[in-house]
Protein backbone atom coordinates (compact mmCIF):
# COMPACT_ATOMS: atom_id res chain seq x y z
CA UNK A 1 0.00 0.00 0.00
CA UNK A 2 1.16 3.74 -1.29
CA UNK A 3 2.03 5.80 2.20
CA UNK A 4 -0.13 8.57 1.22
CA UNK A 5 -3.05 6.53 1.01
CA UNK A 6 -2.53 6.07 4.61
CA UNK A 7 -4.64 9.14 6.07
CA UNK A 8 -7.31 8.32 4.07
CA UNK A 9 -7.51 4.56 5.10
CA UNK A 10 -7.34 6.15 8.74
CA UNK A 11 -10.45 8.63 7.72
CA UNK A 12 -12.29 5.93 5.67
CA UNK A 13 -11.68 3.82 9.46
CA UNK A 14 -12.55 6.53 11.64
CA UNK A 15 -15.52 7.11 9.61
CA UNK A 16 -17.14 3.90 9.98
CA UNK A 17 -16.91 4.23 14.17
CA UNK A 18 -18.17 7.97 14.11
CA UNK A 19 -21.69 9.11 12.81
CA UNK A 20 -21.94 11.61 9.81
CA UNK A 21 -21.08 14.94 10.39
CA UNK A 22 -24.03 17.31 9.35
CA UNK A 23 -22.94 20.39 7.92
CA UNK A 24 -25.21 23.00 10.36
CA UNK A 25 -23.66 20.88 13.77
CA UNK A 26 -19.89 21.95 11.85
CA UNK A 27 -21.41 25.33 11.49
CA UNK A 28 -22.76 25.53 15.15
CA UNK A 29 -18.94 23.94 16.34
CA UNK A 30 -17.09 26.53 14.60
CA UNK A 31 -18.96 29.61 15.80
CA UNK A 32 -18.39 28.02 19.64
CA UNK A 33 -14.77 27.63 18.95
CA UNK A 34 -14.31 30.85 17.22
CA UNK A 35 -11.58 32.67 18.58
CA UNK A 36 -12.59 35.47 16.79
CA UNK A 37 -15.77 35.88 18.51
CA UNK A 38 -13.96 36.75 21.84
CA UNK A 39 -11.43 39.55 19.73
CA UNK A 40 -14.64 41.52 19.47
CA UNK A 41 -16.21 40.93 22.82
CA UNK A 42 -13.23 42.12 24.34
CA UNK A 43 -13.19 45.05 22.33
CA UNK A 44 -16.85 46.23 23.11
CA UNK A 45 -16.34 45.30 26.78
CA UNK A 46 -12.86 48.06 26.54
CA UNK A 47 -15.02 50.29 24.57
CA UNK A 48 -17.93 50.31 26.97
CA UNK A 49 -15.15 50.70 29.96
CA UNK A 50 -13.22 53.51 28.77
CA UNK A 51 -16.66 55.30 28.07
CA UNK A 52 -17.20 55.07 31.52
CA UNK A 53 -14.22 55.94 32.65
CA UNK A 54 -14.47 59.21 30.58
CA UNK A 55 -17.38 59.97 31.77
CA UNK A 56 -15.87 61.36 35.24
CA UNK A 57 -14.48 63.99 36.12
CA UNK A 58 -10.68 64.53 36.56
CA UNK A 59 -9.27 63.80 40.02
CA UNK A 60 -9.23 66.61 42.47
CA UNK A 61 -5.99 67.97 43.04
CA UNK A 62 -4.92 68.34 46.32
CA UNK A 63 -1.90 71.24 47.66
CA UNK A 64 0.68 70.93 50.54
CA UNK A 65 3.35 73.72 51.17
CA UNK A 66 5.42 76.71 52.91
CA UNK A 67 4.60 80.23 51.77
CA UNK A 68 6.21 83.78 52.36
CA UNK A 69 9.17 82.32 54.26
CA UNK A 70 11.74 84.63 55.26
CA UNK A 71 15.16 83.49 53.82
CA UNK A 72 16.92 85.91 56.74
CA UNK A 73 16.46 83.04 59.46
CA UNK A 74 14.15 80.53 57.89
CA UNK A 75 11.73 81.24 60.62
CA UNK A 76 7.97 80.09 60.66
CA UNK A 77 6.89 82.55 63.24
CA UNK A 78 8.35 85.54 62.61
CA UNK A 79 6.84 87.03 59.86
CA UNK A 80 2.76 87.38 59.50
CA UNK A 81 3.11 86.75 55.99
CA UNK A 82 4.32 83.38 56.44
CA UNK A 83 2.38 80.73 56.35
CA UNK A 84 1.20 76.69 56.31
CA UNK A 85 -0.88 75.93 53.05
CA UNK A 86 -3.54 73.73 52.21
CA UNK A 87 -5.51 73.61 48.94
CA UNK A 88 -7.70 72.03 46.70
CA UNK A 89 -8.61 72.38 43.15
CA UNK A 90 -10.93 70.64 40.56
CA UNK A 91 -11.38 71.12 36.78
CA UNK A 92 -14.65 70.77 35.04
CA UNK A 93 -14.63 69.72 31.61
CA UNK A 94 -15.87 71.97 28.78
CA UNK A 95 -19.75 72.12 28.00
CA UNK A 96 -20.75 68.42 27.90
CA UNK A 97 -17.96 66.85 26.68
CA UNK A 98 -17.74 64.16 29.47
CA UNK A 99 -21.51 63.09 28.55
CA UNK A 100 -20.63 63.28 24.63
CA UNK A 101 -17.60 61.42 25.39
CA UNK A 102 -19.17 58.60 26.80
CA UNK A 103 -21.87 58.61 23.83
CA UNK A 104 -19.41 58.28 21.88
CA UNK A 105 -17.39 55.14 23.12
CA UNK A 106 -20.96 53.48 23.67
CA UNK A 107 -21.97 53.92 19.48
CA UNK A 108 -18.09 52.51 18.80
CA UNK A 109 -18.71 49.29 20.89
CA UNK A 110 -21.91 48.83 18.95
CA UNK A 111 -19.44 49.23 15.73
CA UNK A 112 -17.59 45.87 17.37
CA UNK A 113 -21.11 44.21 17.96
CA UNK A 114 -21.75 44.39 13.82
CA UNK A 115 -18.01 43.13 13.23
CA UNK A 116 -18.44 40.17 15.69
CA UNK A 117 -22.02 39.31 13.50
CA UNK A 118 -20.18 39.92 10.38
CA UNK A 119 -17.38 37.37 11.49
CA UNK A 120 -20.29 34.38 12.02
CA UNK A 121 -21.58 34.97 8.80
CA UNK A 122 -17.93 34.68 7.05
CA UNK A 123 -17.06 31.73 9.35
CA UNK A 124 -20.28 29.86 8.21
CA UNK A 125 -19.52 30.48 4.30
CA UNK A 126 -15.99 29.31 4.88
CA UNK A 127 -17.25 26.17 6.79
CA UNK A 128 -19.86 25.55 4.09
CA UNK A 129 -17.14 26.56 1.20
CA UNK A 130 -14.68 23.82 2.42
CA UNK A 131 -17.23 21.79 2.97
CA UNK A 132 -18.87 22.04 -0.55
CA UNK A 133 -15.40 21.64 -2.42
CA UNK A 134 -14.41 18.36 0.31
CA UNK A 135 -18.19 16.50 -1.05
CA UNK A 136 -17.23 17.85 -4.65
CA UNK A 137 -13.73 15.82 -4.34
CA UNK A 138 -14.91 12.76 -2.62
CA UNK A 139 -18.21 12.60 -5.40
CA UNK A 140 -15.25 12.91 -8.00
CA UNK A 141 -13.12 10.26 -6.31
CA UNK A 142 -16.70 7.85 -6.52
CA UNK A 143 -16.86 8.44 -10.17
CA UNK A 144 -13.10 7.66 -10.85
CA UNK A 145 -12.83 4.91 -9.17
CA UNK A 146 -15.82 3.14 -10.55
CA UNK A 147 -14.50 4.14 -14.34
CA UNK A 148 -11.05 2.36 -13.02
CA UNK A 149 -13.00 -1.08 -12.29
CA UNK A 150 -14.90 -0.69 -15.42
CA UNK A 151 -11.10 -0.01 -17.12
CA UNK A 152 -9.30 -2.57 -15.30
CA UNK A 153 -12.28 -5.28 -16.50
CA UNK A 154 -11.08 -4.18 -20.06
CA UNK A 155 -7.86 -4.81 -19.31
CA UNK A 156 -7.96 -8.11 -17.78
CA UNK A 157 -9.93 -8.91 -20.77
CA UNK A 158 -7.56 -7.48 -23.54
CA UNK A 159 -5.28 -9.44 -21.53
CA UNK A 160 -7.10 -12.50 -21.94
CA UNK A 161 -7.78 -12.05 -25.86
CA UNK A 162 -4.02 -10.74 -25.75
CA UNK A 163 -2.77 -14.65 -24.78
CA UNK A 164 -4.92 -15.71 -27.68
CA UNK A 165 -3.57 -13.46 -30.43
CA UNK A 166 -7.27 -11.96 -30.61
CA UNK A 167 -6.16 -8.20 -30.02
CA UNK A 168 -2.82 -6.45 -30.53
CA UNK A 169 -0.98 -5.47 -28.05
CA UNK A 170 -1.56 -1.73 -28.73
CA UNK A 171 -4.73 -2.24 -27.71
CA UNK A 172 -3.18 -3.87 -24.12
CA UNK A 173 -0.42 -0.63 -23.73
CA UNK A 174 -3.39 1.90 -24.36
CA UNK A 175 -5.60 0.30 -21.03
CA UNK A 176 -2.65 -0.07 -18.92
CA UNK A 177 -1.86 3.77 -19.55
CA UNK A 178 -5.60 4.82 -19.05
CA UNK A 179 -5.42 2.57 -15.51
CA UNK A 180 -2.17 4.95 -14.94
CA UNK A 181 -3.80 8.14 -15.61
CA UNK A 182 -7.12 7.15 -13.43
CA UNK A 183 -4.28 6.01 -10.61
CA UNK A 184 -2.51 9.37 -11.42
CA UNK A 185 -6.05 11.64 -11.19
CA UNK A 186 -6.72 9.48 -7.56
CA UNK A 187 -4.11 10.43 -6.44
CA UNK A 188 -4.53 13.86 -7.27
CA UNK A 189 -8.03 14.35 -5.67
CA UNK A 190 -7.45 12.34 -2.44
CA UNK A 191 -4.68 14.99 -1.98
CA UNK A 192 -7.03 17.81 -2.53
CA UNK A 193 -9.50 16.52 0.19
CA UNK A 194 -6.80 16.07 2.53
CA UNK A 195 -5.99 19.57 1.97
CA UNK A 196 -9.31 20.97 2.35
CA UNK A 197 -9.98 18.91 5.42
CA UNK A 198 -6.66 20.09 6.57
CA UNK A 199 -8.02 23.51 6.27
CA UNK A 200 -11.41 22.70 7.41
CA UNK A 201 -9.81 21.63 11.06
CA UNK A 202 -8.97 25.18 11.61
CA UNK A 203 -12.92 25.68 12.29
CA UNK A 204 -13.84 22.37 13.63
CA UNK A 205 -10.80 20.33 14.93
CA UNK A 206 -10.27 16.70 14.37
CA UNK A 207 -13.98 16.63 13.28
CA UNK A 208 -13.16 17.40 9.90
CA UNK A 209 -11.63 14.02 8.93
CA UNK A 210 -14.45 12.44 9.88
CA UNK A 211 -17.08 11.12 7.08
CA UNK A 212 -19.48 14.01 6.08
CA UNK A 213 -23.66 13.92 5.49
CA UNK A 214 -24.07 13.96 1.50
CA UNK A 215 -27.74 15.14 2.13
CA UNK A 216 -27.92 18.84 0.90
CA UNK A 217 -29.02 21.53 3.09
CA UNK A 218 -32.06 22.85 2.76
CA UNK A 219 -32.48 26.40 2.06
CA UNK A 220 -35.72 27.67 1.23
CA UNK A 221 -35.62 31.10 2.24
CA UNK A 222 -32.50 31.54 -0.30
CA UNK A 223 -34.42 30.07 -3.09
CA UNK A 224 -37.42 32.09 -2.40
CA UNK A 225 -35.35 35.11 -2.39
CA UNK A 226 -33.49 34.07 -5.83
CA UNK A 227 -37.14 33.90 -7.46
CA UNK A 228 -38.54 36.55 -6.07
CA UNK A 229 -35.25 38.85 -7.78
CA UNK A 230 -35.27 37.34 -11.52
CA UNK A 231 -34.69 40.60 -13.41
CA UNK A 232 -31.30 42.22 -14.15
CA UNK A 233 -30.29 45.39 -11.70
CA UNK A 234 -32.26 44.68 -9.01
CA UNK A 235 -32.00 46.94 -6.07
CA UNK A 236 -31.32 44.98 -2.69
CA UNK A 237 -30.60 48.53 -0.88
CA UNK A 238 -33.35 47.54 1.62
CA UNK A 239 -31.97 44.26 2.82
CA UNK A 240 -28.45 44.77 2.47
CA UNK A 241 -28.90 47.65 5.20
CA UNK A 242 -29.73 45.22 7.26
CA UNK A 243 -26.25 42.96 6.86
CA UNK A 244 -23.96 43.51 10.13
CA UNK A 245 -20.81 45.16 7.45
CA UNK A 246 -23.32 47.93 6.54
CA UNK A 247 -24.83 48.43 9.75
CA UNK A 248 -21.35 48.59 11.24
CA UNK A 249 -20.68 51.18 8.97
CA UNK A 250 -23.75 52.95 9.50
CA UNK A 251 -22.73 52.81 13.12
CA UNK A 252 -19.68 54.73 12.18
CA UNK A 253 -21.47 57.80 10.71
CA UNK A 254 -23.19 58.05 14.20
CA UNK A 255 -19.82 57.92 15.74
CA UNK A 256 -18.27 60.48 13.38
CA UNK A 257 -21.18 62.67 14.23
CA UNK A 258 -20.56 62.35 18.20
CA UNK A 259 -17.25 63.53 17.37
CA UNK A 260 -18.74 66.83 15.68
CA UNK A 261 -20.68 67.53 18.72
CA UNK A 262 -17.76 66.84 21.06
CA UNK A 263 -15.36 69.13 18.98
CA UNK A 264 -17.84 71.73 19.48
CA UNK A 265 -17.85 71.88 22.65
CA UNK A 266 -14.35 73.53 22.50
CA UNK A 267 -15.82 76.53 21.72
CA UNK A 268 -17.25 76.93 25.61
CA UNK A 269 -15.49 77.67 28.23
CA UNK A 270 -13.31 75.50 30.85
CA UNK A 271 -13.36 76.08 34.76
CA UNK A 272 -10.84 75.42 37.20
CA UNK A 273 -12.06 75.77 40.99
CA UNK A 274 -9.49 76.28 43.54
CA UNK A 275 -9.73 76.10 47.10
CA UNK A 276 -6.67 77.24 49.92
CA UNK A 277 -6.68 77.37 53.42
CA UNK A 278 -3.25 79.18 54.99
CA UNK A 279 -2.22 78.55 58.71
CA UNK A 280 0.11 81.51 60.11
CA UNK A 281 1.80 80.93 63.11
CA UNK A 282 3.59 84.29 63.82
CA UNK A 283 1.82 86.31 66.86
CA UNK A 284 0.38 89.90 66.70
CA UNK A 285 1.49 93.08 69.05
CA UNK A 286 -0.35 91.63 71.84
CA UNK A 287 1.10 88.00 71.97
CA UNK A 288 -2.10 86.61 69.88
CA UNK A 289 -1.32 84.40 67.06
CA UNK A 290 -2.72 85.85 64.01
CA UNK A 291 -6.12 84.53 62.64
CA UNK A 292 -5.69 82.24 59.04
CA UNK A 293 -6.22 82.47 55.60
CA UNK A 294 -8.83 81.15 53.49
CA UNK A 295 -8.82 81.59 49.61
CA UNK A 296 -10.73 80.54 46.42
CA UNK A 297 -10.02 80.93 42.74
CA UNK A 298 -12.24 79.96 39.83
CA UNK A 299 -9.62 80.00 36.46
CA UNK A 300 -11.31 79.65 33.42
CA UNK A 301 -10.09 79.72 29.58
CA UNK A 302 -12.01 81.85 26.95
CA UNK A 303 -11.95 80.58 23.72
CA UNK A 304 -11.22 84.05 21.47
CA UNK A 305 -9.60 83.12 18.34
CA UNK A 306 -10.92 79.90 16.71
CA UNK A 307 -10.10 79.71 13.37
CA UNK A 308 -6.88 77.96 13.45
CA UNK A 309 -7.72 75.52 16.46
CA UNK A 310 -11.98 74.92 17.16
CA UNK A 311 -12.92 75.88 13.88
CA UNK A 312 -10.68 73.54 12.04
CA UNK A 313 -11.08 70.30 14.57
CA UNK A 314 -14.56 71.40 13.50
CA UNK A 315 -13.86 70.63 9.69
CA UNK A 316 -11.84 68.08 10.22
CA UNK A 317 -14.56 66.50 12.28
CA UNK A 318 -17.58 67.16 9.34
CA UNK A 319 -15.08 65.98 7.00
CA UNK A 320 -14.54 62.94 8.76
CA UNK A 321 -18.18 62.23 8.76
CA UNK A 322 -18.61 63.29 5.41
CA UNK A 323 -16.04 59.88 4.59
CA UNK A 324 -17.83 57.87 6.61
CA UNK A 325 -21.57 58.36 4.35
CA UNK A 326 -19.94 58.05 1.32
CA UNK A 327 -17.80 54.87 2.43
CA UNK A 328 -21.35 53.52 3.56
CA UNK A 329 -23.34 54.38 0.35
CA UNK A 330 -20.13 52.88 -1.79
CA UNK A 331 -20.51 49.77 0.53
CA UNK A 332 -24.05 49.33 -0.07
CA UNK A 333 -23.27 49.57 -4.06
CA UNK A 334 -21.18 47.15 -4.43
CA UNK A 335 -22.66 44.78 -2.29
CA UNK A 336 -26.21 45.18 -4.22
CA UNK A 337 -24.06 44.84 -7.48
CA UNK A 338 -22.13 41.59 -6.02
CA UNK A 339 -25.47 40.00 -4.84
CA UNK A 340 -27.14 41.13 -8.48
CA UNK A 341 -23.83 39.31 -10.11
CA UNK A 342 -24.12 36.33 -7.76
CA UNK A 343 -28.15 35.92 -8.85
CA UNK A 344 -27.15 35.76 -11.97
CA UNK A 345 -24.29 33.16 -11.58
CA UNK A 346 -26.52 30.53 -9.76
CA UNK A 347 -28.79 30.74 -12.53
CA UNK A 348 -26.52 30.24 -15.13
CA UNK A 349 -24.83 27.14 -13.17
CA UNK A 350 -28.57 25.77 -12.77
CA UNK A 351 -29.32 26.44 -16.49
CA UNK A 352 -25.80 24.46 -17.27
CA UNK A 353 -26.64 21.57 -14.73
CA UNK A 354 -29.69 21.06 -16.71
CA UNK A 355 -27.88 20.74 -19.81
CA UNK A 356 -25.38 18.63 -18.57
CA UNK A 357 -28.15 16.40 -16.66
CA UNK A 358 -30.48 16.71 -19.58
CA UNK A 359 -28.49 16.18 -22.91
CA UNK A 360 -25.08 15.91 -22.66
CA UNK A 361 -24.73 13.29 -20.35
CA UNK A 362 -26.56 11.12 -21.72
CA UNK A 363 -25.37 11.20 -24.93
CA UNK A 364 -21.65 10.74 -23.44
CA UNK A 365 -23.06 7.57 -22.10
CA UNK A 366 -25.01 6.23 -25.29
CA UNK A 367 -21.71 7.30 -27.18
CA UNK A 368 -20.07 4.96 -25.29
CA UNK A 369 -22.02 2.05 -25.32
CA UNK A 370 -22.45 2.60 -29.35
CA UNK A 371 -18.64 2.50 -29.35
CA UNK A 372 -17.98 -0.27 -26.99
CA UNK A 373 -20.38 -2.41 -29.26
CA UNK A 374 -18.55 -1.76 -32.62
CA UNK A 375 -15.24 -2.27 -30.56
CA UNK A 376 -16.82 -6.03 -29.94
CA UNK A 377 -17.98 -6.50 -33.50
CA UNK A 378 -14.64 -5.55 -34.74
CA UNK A 379 -15.49 -2.00 -36.40
CA UNK A 380 -14.34 0.49 -34.41
CA UNK A 381 -10.81 0.64 -32.69
CA UNK A 382 -10.43 0.54 -28.95
CA UNK A 383 -8.86 3.60 -28.70
CA UNK A 384 -12.24 4.81 -29.59
CA UNK A 385 -13.65 3.06 -26.87
CA UNK A 386 -11.29 4.24 -24.07
CA UNK A 387 -11.82 8.23 -25.51
CA UNK A 388 -15.17 7.83 -24.87
CA UNK A 389 -15.25 6.39 -21.83
CA UNK A 390 -13.01 9.30 -20.55
CA UNK A 391 -14.97 12.10 -22.28
CA UNK A 392 -17.98 10.59 -20.10
CA UNK A 393 -15.43 10.95 -16.72
CA UNK A 394 -14.98 14.54 -17.71
CA UNK A 395 -18.39 15.34 -18.34
CA UNK A 396 -19.31 13.68 -14.66
CA UNK A 397 -17.02 15.82 -13.05
CA UNK A 398 -17.69 18.62 -14.71
CA UNK A 399 -21.42 18.39 -13.87
CA UNK A 400 -20.49 17.40 -10.41
CA UNK A 401 -18.44 21.12 -10.47
CA UNK A 402 -21.50 22.86 -11.48
CA UNK A 403 -23.78 21.08 -8.96
CA UNK A 404 -21.38 21.63 -5.50
CA UNK A 405 -20.82 25.39 -7.43
CA UNK A 406 -24.45 25.67 -7.41
CA UNK A 407 -24.44 25.02 -3.69
CA UNK A 408 -21.64 27.61 -3.09
CA UNK A 409 -23.22 30.17 -4.96
CA UNK A 410 -26.25 29.99 -2.64
CA UNK A 411 -23.69 30.23 0.22
CA UNK A 412 -22.34 33.27 -0.79
CA UNK A 413 -25.98 34.58 -1.42
CA UNK A 414 -26.84 33.75 2.62
CA UNK A 415 -23.81 35.66 3.39
CA UNK A 416 -25.59 39.05 1.48
CA UNK A 417 -28.99 38.01 3.41
CA UNK A 418 -26.92 37.68 6.86
CA UNK A 419 -28.02 33.85 7.17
Amino acid sequence: MKLHYLPLLLLTTVGLHVSALSLQNAEQIALQDDPGQKIYQAKQASLIAQGKSSATLADPMIKFGLANMPTNNFSLDSDPMTQMTFGVSQQFSRGNTLDITKEGFTLQSEVAVYQGLNRRLLVKKTVRDLWFDILFIEKSVQLVTENRRLFNSFYQDLASQFTLGLVENEDLISAEIELGLLDEKLDKLNQQSLTYRHLLSEWIGELAYQSFQTSPPTWPDTLAYINRNKLLDTQHYEELREHPKVKALAQSILVASSQIKLVQQDYKPSFKVELGYGKRLSEDDNGDLRSDLVSGFVTMDIPLFTEQRQDQKVISAQQNKGQKQAEHRLLVRQLNAQLNAEIVRYQQLIARQHRYRDSLLKQANEHAEVLEQSYQSNTRPFQDVIQAYIHKLNLSIEYQKLYFDGWKSLSKIRYFQAL
